[in-house]
């Protein structure tokens, strides 16, 4: 992939062990591309394939005896988007630590303007809709990785990422920012109780500083900016609180 090709982010703290709402889930995103998923693994998706003929939702949860996790690799066939599934069987790791569960689309920049765009805004809506994200980003790769978190990877229970060209708030962060969110153009309340802000129809018309001075609006300290490590819960919610909020369930079909 390269700088200016599409990535989408989304990290909920639902339950994903539902195989019949996963297949809903993809055979609408093949409607939205007109595409199929040709390939889905656990390790290769450029060489092996499981029988997406019959359904992917009963491989997405099928969950050895031993595993808490799995990651899940698919790949569209004429388009090439590429996504990675990372959930949590019962939202725990082996150390019985919350996760968060995470789907991650790769769009290829061709598909970044023009009708496709619109494309991906309605994947965007759907997945955050069936997944139940708390937090959910679009943009260019190499503006999502301009950003630097406090850490050397980013923990979610410190900091979010940052504002994008599409970014999704769930109902536990709508309220977190309350007043802070009122009058921040682009911004629109989802029918779940979050709110979605879209900063233009495609990525490219977005200026770096549109999405600055969003991020100076709702505070700066809860997004990833570098500097000191910050403590948990100290400027962005913790998964405990997200899981506390948004009581785990089934993907919506």
């Amino acid at each position: 992939m390269n700088g200016s090709d599409i990535w989408i982010t989304h990290l909920s703290m639902k339950s994903w062990m539902s195989a019949e709402a996963w297949d809903t889930y993809f055979r609408a995103i093949e409607q939205i591309f007109g595409d199929r998923i040709v390939k889905l693994d656990l390790n290769d998706p450029a060489r092996r394939k499981a029988d997406t003929k019959t359904g992917e939702g009963s491989f997405i949860i099928n969950f050895g005896e031993r595993e808490d996790s799995r990651w899940v690799y698919g790949k569209f066939e004429k388009t090439k988007i590429e996504f990675e599934v990372r959930h949590f069987k019962t939202g725990l790791d082996s150390f019985g630590r919350l996760c968060d569960n995470s789907i991650q689309f790769y769009i290829p920049h061709r598909m970044s303007f023009g009708p496709d765009a619109k494309k991906l805004v309605h994947l965007f809506a759907l997945t955050h809709q069936v997944l139940g994200s708390f937090y959910a980003y679009a943009d260019f790769k190499d503006i999502i990785c301009s950003r630097k978190p406090c850490t050397p990877s980013l923990d979610i229970s410190r900091e979010l990422l940052g504002v994008f060209w599409l970014t999704h708030f769930g109902p536990a962060y709508k309220t977190f920012l309350g007043d802070k969110l009122e009058g921040v153009p682009g911004l629109k309340v989802d029918l779940d109780g979050g709110a979605t802000l879209q900063l233009g129809e495609t990525p490219a018309q977005v200026a770096t500083k549109a999405r600055e001075n969003i991020v100076d609006q709702l505070g700066a300290t809860l997004f990833a900016n570098g500097g000191q490590p910050k403590e948990r819960g100290q400027f962005a919610l913790t998964l405990q609180q997200l899981a506390d909020s948004e009581p785990l369930q089934a993907p919506r079909g």
